[in-house]
C-alpha cells in the first residue's frame, strides 16, 4: 500500500506541472494516473520471480487504507466546496444565478433520464442516478477563460459563478435523495431529522458560537483546523447515520464554518491537507475504477449521452439566464460557461459506483463516460466561449 501511496502523488506532481504548464486542469492528469494504475495491473502478471524470491507487481489500489485516503478526500472536497460557498452572493445574484443553476440541472435531469429509461432501457433507479450524475457544474474552466478574455467581473462571470454554487447545492440535494439507503419510513425521518438540526443551527448560529469559543479556548498550534476537520468528519457521521449521503454533511459542515469570522484563519490549512495529499488519492482512485476488462463491450449508445448533457446545460441554462434578464446572447454565454463537470459530479458518480447501482460492466462503462465527458467539457468550452466573444462590441 506505501508504494502505491508513494507512486500515486509522485506522478500526480509530476503531470499536475505539464498539465498546468498547458493551461489544462491538473484534475485530468491526476485521474490519467489512476487509469494508467488499472491498465499496469491488466497487463503485468501479479507477481515476479527473481531466483527463489517471489515479490508481488499488482498495484493495491483496492487496498483498505488506499480506498481510506481516498474517501477522505471526497469528505474534504465537499467541505471546502461549502466553505467557499458564498451565501450573500447567492442571495445578490437574485433570480438570474438560481434559475440559471436549477433549470440547468432540470433540463440536463429529465433529457438525460428520458434517453437513459426509454432508448437505453435501464431501471428507473438506474437511470434516475445516471441522469444525477451529470448535473453538477464545475466552471474552473470557464472562469479561467472569462479571466483571460477580462470579463469574469461581468454580468455574465457573475451569473456563472452563482448558478454554478446554485447547481452545486442541487446536485447534493439531488444525490442525496438518490443515494438514501433504507426503508422510505427509515429513510424519511431520517432526511427530516438531519435537515431538522440544520435548520437550528443555521437559525441560531450556532456553529458561528462554538467557532467563536474554539477561537476564544484553543491556542495550540492548528487548534482550529484540528477542531473544524473534527467538526467535519461529526457531520458527515451524521449524515450517514440519518441514511443519507456523508458528503452532504461534509458540504454543510463547511457551508456554517465559511460564514463563521475563523473561516479565514482555517481555510488555507485545510487546502493545504485537502490538496496535498487527499484530494489526489482520491482523483487518482477515481481513474482506477476505469476497470480496463470490463470495457471491452462497451455500449457505444453511451456516448450519446455526452452531447445531449451539452444540450441540457446550454438550453436549460440559457432559458434560465434569460428568464431571469439577461440578454440572448449573454444566456447563451452562461449556457455555454455552465458546460464543464469535474470535482463534485465525479464526487457523485463515485458515490453511486461505490453503492453498486450501476453493477459491472455498466459501472466501469459509466466511470469511462463520466471521466470522458470531463475532458471534453474542459477542452471544448474555453474554444466555444472564445467563438461566442469574438463578435462582441468593444
Amino acid at each position: 500500500m506505501l508504494i502505491e501511496l508513494a507512486l500515486a502523488l509522485i506522478l500526480v506532481k509530476i503531470v499536475d506541472e505539464l498539465f498546468i504548464r498547458k493551461n489544462q486542469p491538473a484534475v485530468i492528469g491526476e485521474i490519467l494516473i489512476g487509469i494508467i494504475f488499472s491498465i499496469f495491473n491488466f497487463l503485468v502478471p501479479d507477481t515476479g520471480i527473481i531466483g527463489n524470491y517471489n515479490f508481488s507487481l499488482n498495484l493495491e489500489v483496492s487496498h483498505p487504507a488506499f480506498q481510506f485516503f481516498a474517501d477522505t478526500g471526497i469528505i474534504l472536497l465537499l467541505f471546502l466546496s461549502g466553505m467557499e460557498t458564498n451565501l450573500e452572493d447567492l442571495k445578490k445574484s437574485g433570480k438570474s444565478g438560481l434559475l440559471t443553476g436549477a433549470l440547468g440541472v432540470f433540463t440536463t435531469f429529465i433529457l438525460v433520464f428520458l434517453f437513459a429509461h426509454f432508448i437505453l432501457h435501464m431501471k428507473l433507479q438506474v437511470g434516475i442516478v445516471l441522469a444525477t450524475i451529470f448535473t453538477a457544474t464545475s466552471v474552473g474552466v470557464t472562469v479561467r477563460t472569462l479571466m483571460d478574455l477580462g470579463i469574469l467581473n461581468t454580468k455574465v462571470g457573475n451569473t456563472i459563478l452563482t448558478a454554478a454554487v446554485a447547481d452545486d447545492v442541487f446536485g447534493i440535494i439531488l444525490i442525496t435523495l438518490v443515494l438514501s439507503h433504507g426503508e422510505i419510513i427509515e429513510m424519511a425521518v431520517g432526511l427530516s431529522v438531519f435537515f431538522l438540526i440544520i435548520y437550528f443551527l443555521g437559525k441560531f448560529k450556532i456553529i458561528d458560537r462554538v467557532m467563536n469559543l474554539a477561537d476564544e479556548y484553543f491556542h495550540g498550534p492548528y487548534g482550529l483546523v484540528t477542531f473544524s476537520l473534527g467538526l467535519m468528519f461529526l457531520f458527515a457521521y451524521l449524515a450517514e447515520i440519518s441514511h443519507i449521503a456523508m458528503i452532504t454533511g461534509a458540504f454543510f459542515a463547511g457551508l456554517f464554518i465559511g460564514q463563521s469570522a475563523q473561516e479565514r484563519k482555517i481555510v488555507n490549512p485545510i487546502k493545504v491537507i485537502a490538496y496535498s495529499l487527499f484530494i489526489p488519492i482520491f482523483f487518482v482512485n477515481v481513474g482506477t475504477l476505469v476497470d480496463i476488462p470490463m470495457l471491452k463491450n462497451f455500449n457505444p449508445y453511451l456516448f450519446a449521452i455526452i452531447p445531449i448533457v451539452f444540450a441540457g446545460k446550454i438550453i436549460g441554462c440559457a432559458i434560465g439566464a434569460r428568464t431571469g434578464g439577461v440578454n440572448m446572447k449573454d444566456a447563451l454565454r452562461i449556457g455555454v460557461g455552465m458546460v464543464p463537470e469535474m470535482e463534485v459530479a465525479l464526487v457523485i458518480v463515485t458515490l453511486a459506483y461505490g453503492k453498486g447501482i450501476f453493477g459491472q460492466p455498466l459501472g466501469s462503462q459509466i466511470m469511462a463516460l463520466k471521466i470522458t465527458y470531463v475532458i471534453i467539457s474542459s477542452l471544448t468550452v474555453p474554444i466555444m466561449l472564445k467563438k461566442l466573444y469574438r463578435s462582441r462590441e468593444a
